[in-house]
């Protein structure tokens, strides 16, 4: 069970990790709360599966090449401006990656030099990520919050169903969630945030942060 991230909590996290020495949680952050994928989904991602308009980065959406249900493989997901952006700085870190390289690629990070400088090491874009649920926790705590991960995917739900449109459309952008299912992870959000939903759970609980015990330190 999970709830939704408050609009509060949303910009302590997004303020903590951009300011992480992890270059990669704020992108993804950013992508799993507006485009409502699982972790395992966004891990997955390739070049091949983004479309995005270089220029002006008017436009973008991507395709999800590998999900948790059969109904959700396939299907298109339009990004938001913010998506846009943060993914088109992220991809600026690998000008040697083709169509097969993951968006999120194994890398390790460091400290470099007399000021310590971020930098990232052990890159290999033909491998995915590991797990993140480090930088995670480390924004977490660094903004105050106790949210989990998963919980992203509850707030993109909560947004859907207050937009005006109908149920099954809400099921649709969440191909592979059956209508009732959907409205179900709504009411659980709300009551998230209102403070009724005893299955919340603190951040530091088991999530789904991708990758396994050998990946850990990937971030």
């Amino acid at each position: 069970m999970g709830r939704a991230v408050s609009a509060g909590d949303e910009g302590k996290l997004l303020l903590a990790a951009g300011a992480s020495r992890s270059r990669g949680i704020l992108p993804l952050l950013v992508l799993s709360l507006d485009s409502g994928m699982r972790a395992s989904g966004v891990q997955n991602l390739r070049h091949k599966d983004l479309r995005l308009e270089w220029k002006n980065v008017a436009s973008a959406e991507l395709i999800v090449s590998k999900s948790k249900t059969a109904a959700g493989t396939g299907r298109l997901i339009p990004l938001s401006r913010r998506a846009r952006a943060c993914l088109t700085l992220w991809l600026s870190h690998f000008p040697h990656a083709n169509a097969e390289s993951y968006v999120f690629p194994f890398h390790k990070m460091g400290l470099a030099g007399n000021e310590r400088k971020p930098t990232m090491y052990d890159l290999d874009m033909s491998r995915q990520t590991g797990s993140w649920r480090k930088a995670w926790l480390d924004a977490c705590k660094a903004g105050g919050v106790r949210d989990r991960w998963h919980d992203l995917r509850h707030t993109f739900v909560s947004r859907l169903a207050e937009s005006p449109q109908s149920v099954s459309r809400r099921s649709g952008r969440l191909r592979g969630t059956s209508a009732a299912r959907c409205s179900n992870t709504t009411a659980i959000s709300v009551a998230g945030q209102t403070g009724r939903n005893p299955h919340a759970r603190r951040a530091g609980g088991r999530a789904d942060f991708g990758g396994g015990r050998a990946q850990k330190r990937a971030q």
